[in-house]
């Protein structure tokens, strides 16, 4: 299990670590910060600290932002120093960089000539100027015993403060995944807490709907000047994939629930996201473009740590119970020169199917049904069919489901993919590769759930109503009879793309030693044993709960003791849920197994806190169960 850095290593301190920018406010000018604050001898100043990623056995990206003092749109030449010590006595990598407004400032540098498996120190100049130091660690090769990871998803500003990434900076780990979300897109006043933004300053920039690459940059500018973010990022080196607010919420290939026709294009939007995300963040750059993130570390001789993407390459859009949940039909037969006649004998429906004359005629068409004493009756009388308003149906009347269509033809269609077939194949080959050199552990981070989530059956004298805001009693009845009937929760994640799963599930069976998937996406942690459709043990899941985004107890106001026990009844290779708290999840891998800690913060609302009792579970492996 990780442990408390020892005394003695470099402090990271949230109040220092913005150097000589800390006391730099102001929003209009955000991804352009401190440029008011410079001093008359000041020409340029480092405005959001340092930041490295994407480590490798001999090379990792070193990040910092750097802009003129008079905020002119000259491009800047700056140096770079990587050393064993924080002092620099030894300058173990260096070399010379420019950047300027067409990279919104930001710096990467690709810093080459490591060694596997060290602490290096790292720090940019620029005109007489110095940036903050920071600290990375290479990814070690040959024999590996151990090595430890912090999780860490789903950062919203306006939500609260970003505790966990405070503590994680003070945590001896060696990388930190960032499996996205992290920033929102929303405008201000939208998906924030009110007391958060009025009380303790966290509005967002710009104030409306991040649409254009300047709006994308302001917004990380924003997310960039927060303390405790700057520290951890400071502390250590991320590994970052994105999930869907990085560009707009439930975003899949070819557009995203939080996008409209009015706002433009999307694939602009799209672009104008990526070209942001690549700009702020200390990600290596695919020679294929900004849109392929996936890739894969070697940790040495102990795991392949596996990062892909289930938004962006290759996933078919979502579903949605209120789109695409089909109401029951009856089949017409809509034969000229009489009234539509509904077809209630399956004898009669199968002799006019098979006349070609009448067959053509035939046709399914939506109907209500009636409810009586507790029995639902199809209405199948035309003039009343072809006058009732579906969105106000007469009271007693409600158009009941197909559910078996759904569940055959929509939600079990072959064709819809999370990956695509392009990152499919990567996945397999990297497998392939991972297991013939008998790696223990093949880790895939990736956004959202694979586990199965089933709907929490909860009576409504266990839901408080009056202090809901997201649910209604009427929506429960209906989520309640989704759950009754063997749905999904959450489209969103690998529910939603059940056939895909079972190939996922199918290639980590036949090319994985041991299987772990990681997840974020829901702001709640969550543990799962996960089964093909056989019923074998495949893989075992762990998924963080997130930074400062609100969980499901903001939508569901019952005790989390209550949610916990339904979820748990609902979802049989459910192992662990915690339904309030917001933390992380740090992973202490060995060759004989993985412990999975969560750790939680008592509040995001407050500037006091503390850490929580932690929850640890372990898998062994070639077990595939979490114990």
């Amino acid at each position: 299990m990780s442990k408390a850095r020892k005394a003695g290593s470099l402090n990271i301190n949230r109040r220092q670590i913005i150097g000589g920018a800390s006391s730099i406010v102001g929003t209009a000018l955000l991804h352009n910060f401190g440029t008011a604050n410079a001093q008359e001898d000041e020409t340029v100043i480092f405005t959001h600290g340092v930041a490295s990623g994407d480590p490798l056995y001999d090379r990792v990206i070193i990040w910092t932002r750097v802009v003129p003092a008079n905020q002119s749109a000259k491009n800047i030449k700056l140096t770079w120093e990587v050393s064993l010590s924080e002092h620099f006595d030894t300058i173990i990598s260096h070399g010379t960089t420019s950047t300027g407004p067409k990279t919104d400032f930001t710096v990467k540098v690709d810093a080459p000539g490591l060694e596997a498996g060290q602490t290096y120190y790292y720090r940019f100049m620029c005109e007489g100027n110095t940036s903050p130091v920071g600290r990375t660690k290479t990814i070690p090769t040959g024999k590996v015993d151990t090595f430890d990871v912090a999780v860490v998803s789903c950062s919203n500003y306006p939500q609260g403060y970003f505790h966990v990434y405070r503590e994680i900076a003070n945590r001896d780990v060696s990388a930190v995944l960032h499996l996205g979300d992290y920033i929102y897109e929303y405008p201000d006043g939208e998906y924030s807490n009110e007391t958060m933004v009025k009380e303790h300053g966290r509005a967002v920039a710009p104030k409306g709907e991040v649409l254009a690459l300047e709006d994308y940059r302001i917004r990380y500018g924003l997310y960039r000047s927060d303390p405790d973010l700057q520290a951890v990022h400071a502390a250590h080196p991320f590994i970052c994939v994105w999930d869907d607010h990085e560009v707009a919420n439930d975003t899949w290939q070819a557009g995203a629930q939080n996008h409209n026709e009015g706002e433009g294009s999307f694939d602009d939007r799209k672009a104008a996201a990526l070209r942001a995300y690549h700009e702020w963040l200390p990600i290596r750059e695919s020679k294929t473009g900004q849109t392929d993130i996936y890739r894969a570390f070697q940790i040495g001789d102990l795991a392949t740590l596996i990062m892909l993407d289930t938004r962006i390459t290759g996933r078919s859009k979502g579903l949605d119970y209120s789109e695409d949940l089909p109401p029951r039909t009856m089949v017409f037969n809509m034969s000229p020169g009489q009234e539509p006649v509904a077809i209630t004998g399956t004898d009669e429906l199968e002799r006019l199917k098979s006349n070609p004359e009448t067959a053509k005629y035939l046709k399914p068409i939506p109907v209500p049904f009636e409810i009586k004493d507790g029995k639902s009756s199809p209405v199948t009388d035309w003039e009343t069919i072809k006058t009732i308003d579906p969105k106000q149906l007469p009271q007693g009347m409600t158009y009941m489901p197909d559910i078996e269509k759904f569940r055959t033809a929509i939600l079990n269609d072959d064709t819809r993919t999370m990956l695509g077939d392009v990152q499919e194949a990567w996945l397999e080959k990297t497998l392939k590769e991972s297991a013939a050199q008998n790696t223990p552990w093949q880790i895939l981070g990736q956004q959202v759930l694979a586990g199965k989530v089933g709907f929490p059956i909860i009576a409504d004298e266990d839901i408080d109503f009056d202090s809901a805001t997201y649910i209604t009693p009427e929506q429960v009845a209906r989520f309640r009879a989704l759950g009754q009937l063997g749905l999904p929760l959450n489209l969103d994640a690998w529910d939603g793309y059940p056939i895909a799963r079972e190939k996922l599930f199918a290639t980590l069976k036949s090319n994985a030693n041991n299987a772990v998937t990681l997840a974020g996406d829901t702001h709640n942690a969550w543990a799962f044993n996960m089964k093909d459709n056989a019923g074998d043990a495949v893989a075992v899941e762990f998924a963080t709960a997130g930074v400062s985004s609100p969980g499901l107890e903001n939508y569901l106001p019952v005790d989390p003791s209550v949610t916990a026990k339904a979820l748990h009844e609902a979802s049989p290779e459910l192992k662990y849920i915690n339904a309030e708290n917001r933390g992380w999840l740090e992973l202490s891998i060995t060759k004989s197994e993985i412990e999975a800690t969560w750790q939680f913060v008592s509040t995001v609302h407050d500037e006091n806190y503390h850490l929580l009792e932690p929850v640890t579970l372990t898998t062994k492996a070639n077990t595939h169960i979490i114990t």
